[in-house]
């Protein structure tokens, strides 16, 4: 038996997994920590074994390795994306580090093995850190709400229809149980999302992170009454996670608990909204745009009126609810808006 060709082989499928992502952290997302981080796994591999490079080379074999023949055949090796490479090399090392660190145990290295398993769990906590990158981000432009009882009588699925057409790249469902079922809620957000799937627009459902999940959005919104972010990245990692703050002290609190985007606001008085807190200004918008460095939306009474002045101040992402939902003709409408915040750039 070659217990040294059984190290060789996984400390190379480690180190080189390692490598893929580290490269994938620092080139495709200039995450200069993430790759550091990887880079220092990566060395841990090679020094552990430090001193028996010759020994380990000297049992290399790759010409005979009986599992030439079968490794190009497993349907795990094939890859839709980026994502798929990172996910697969996460448990490319993962697999590898708990092998090295069986065999370095049943040598009576013991204090070795503990520090290949230690660097497993590492790895287990980095994993739902870093596939979060490859979410769809938040884009600029108009953030699009639907809510039946503003709409003129118009279904959310038409209005949602008709906002896409139109160009909207976002758009939230946000109807409330004490209006509907949560089985009517459900059948709606399935008719949605075939509808933003259709458009390549990205399907945000407020509150319902189980609905969420099951017609497969793309995120979901919480406000500052509602599941903890953090709490709900566990259980939903692949979705986009945006939360609703009213102050410095909140939108700090929700970049430390991982959201993907705020919502700023509301930035005027508004009546789309039941228990809504007051006003917060544009002196907070100017805060955020300063100080926060993850997307946020711009929301809460904004009219066309005042829009140039939002954009003005920094909003690079608008929601204008009645304005777009409560207009006869919403294309036209969306053009309307789309046409001020054409003019606003620089």
């Amino acid at each position: 038996m070659n217990e040294s060709r059984l190290l060789d082989a996984n400390i190379n499928r480690a180190a080189e997994g390692l490598r893929v992502l580290e490269d994938i952290a620092r080139f495709a997302f200039d995450r200069q920590e993430l790759s550091a981080e990887l880079r220092g796994l990566r060395h841990t591999v090679r020094d552990l074994f430090k001193g028996r490079e010759n020994s380990l080379l000297a049992a290399r074999n790759a010409a005979d390795d009986v599992g030439k023949t079968t490794s190009g055949q497993s349907a795990s090796d094939q890859r839709r994306n980026l994502r798929d490479t990172a996910q697969a090399n996460f448990k490319r090392v993962q697999e590898a580090a708990r092998t090295l660190e069986e065999v370095l145990k049943a040598q009576g290295e013991y204090a070795a093995g503990k520090r290949l398993e230690q660097l497993r769990f590492q790895l287990y906590e980095l994993e739902p850190r870093f596939l979060p990158l490859f979410q769809r981000t938040l884009p600029a432009g108009i953030y699009g709400i639907l809510g039946e009882k503003f709409s003129l009588g118009r279904s959310n699925a038409d209005v949602a229809q008709q906002m896409t057409d139109a160009g909207v790249r976002i758009i939230q469902y946000r109807e409330k149980l004490k209006d509907k079922s949560i089985r009517a809620i459900y059948e709606e957000c399935l008719s949605i999302r075939r509808i933003t799937a259709d458009a390549g627009a990205l399907f945000i459902i407020n509150d319902y992170a189980e609905i969420a999940l099951m017609v497969g959005a793309d995120g979901v919104h919480q406000g500052q009454d509602d599941l903890p972010v953090s709490e709900l990245r566990r259980i939903a990692p692949g979705l986009l996670i945006g939360c609703s703050t009213h102050s410095p002290e909140q939108a700090e609190q929700a970049v430390r608990d991982g959201a993907d985007y705020i919502g700023v606001g509301p930035i005027f008085s508004t009546q789309t909204k039941e228990d809504v807190c007051a006003p917060v200004g544009l002196n907070y918008l100017d805060y955020v745009a300063k100080n926060i460095h993850i997307p946020f939306v711009a929301i809460g009474g904004i009219k066309r009126e005042t829009l140039p002045q939002v954009l003005a101040h920094g909003a690079k992402t608008v929601c204008l609810v009645t304005e777009i939902i409560g207009a006869e003709d919403i294309g036209q409408r969306v053009r309307e808006i789309q046409q001020i915040m054409a003019a606003a750039q620089p």
